[in-house]
């Protein structure tokens, strides 16, 4: 059996015809605020000191009578730039004012000296070292040994593998000092008589007095003579080798 809803029960989900009261909350607590800020602001009053003025003291002013001879002498001394330096003629004049004599503070002091420190007493401290005392233990004296000298080194032409077959592979060449034998290669004809016919440098140095002792090195080798080939060419390249021990 279903429950009928009580009377007195709403069957709306929202409570509807409750009023909302939270905007008078606001204001009231607003209001609240307002009245201890005020109340804040009587009992946290900021009051300034009065400032107190000082009696003002009127200045002494002398007058000075140029009929008097001190005070003329005065009034001298101020219109001059000089006055500081006193000289002879006015020791002889007299102030007769009090107001007017200079009386330094350091009046009636002497001028005394100090005396001096005491020295105060060497002291000996014991010395370890003397410039005499060997204070490194002694060295072992270092055993030279032998040091291999290196082969020297020759320049030689290397045959290329058409030129190779009709002579030797390398051929050592005397005299020439080429720094950079990679750089260097020559292309070469040889005649059927072994002879060099023509020599055309692929590539040089800088140095053309090291190119014409290479070109005439090259102009001067010989090969096997060869009937068959009238003209026969190849190329000619340099490297440095160790020379051979006897």
């Amino acid at each position: 059996m279903h429950r009928k809803p009580h009377a007195s029960e709403s069957a709306l989900i929202f409570e509807w015809d409750v009023r909302d009261y939270s905007l008078w909350r606001l204001v009231g607590a607003l209001v609240l605020l307002m009245a201890a800020m005020t109340g804040f602001f009587f009992i946290f009053r900021i009051v300034h000191p009065v400032a107190q003025r000082q009696p003002v003291t009127p200045q002494h002013v002398i007058s000075l009578d140029p009929r008097n001879p001190a005070e003329l002498a005065l009034i001298h001394r101020a219109q001059d730039r000089s006055f500081a330096l006193l000289s002879d003629d006015d020791s002889d004049l007299q102030v007769q004012s009090p107001l007017l004599a200079f009386q330094p503070s350091f009046a009636g002091h002497e001028i005394k000296l100090k005396e001096l420190a005491p020295t105060p007493a060497a002291i000996q401290q014991p010395r370890l070292f003397t410039a005499a005392a060997d204070v490194l233990p002694p060295v072992p004296a270092r055993s030279l040994s032998h040091v291999p000298v290196a082969p020297e080194a020759r320049l030689h032409a290397v045959m290329s593998a058409e030129l190779a077959r009709r002579g030797p592979a390398t051929v050592e060449l005397e005299g020439i000092k080429l720094t950079q034998p990679t750089r260097v290669q020559f292309r070469v004809a040889v005649g059927s008589a072994g002879q060099i016919v023509t020599a055309l440098p692929l590539s040089s140095v800088e140095d053309a007095e090291v190119m014409q002792q290479l070109h005439a090195a090259v102009t001067a080798l010989r090969f096997t003579p060869d009937e068959v080939k009238r003209v026969e060419w190849g190329d000619i390249s340099f490297r440095w080798e160790a020379a051979r021990r006897p």
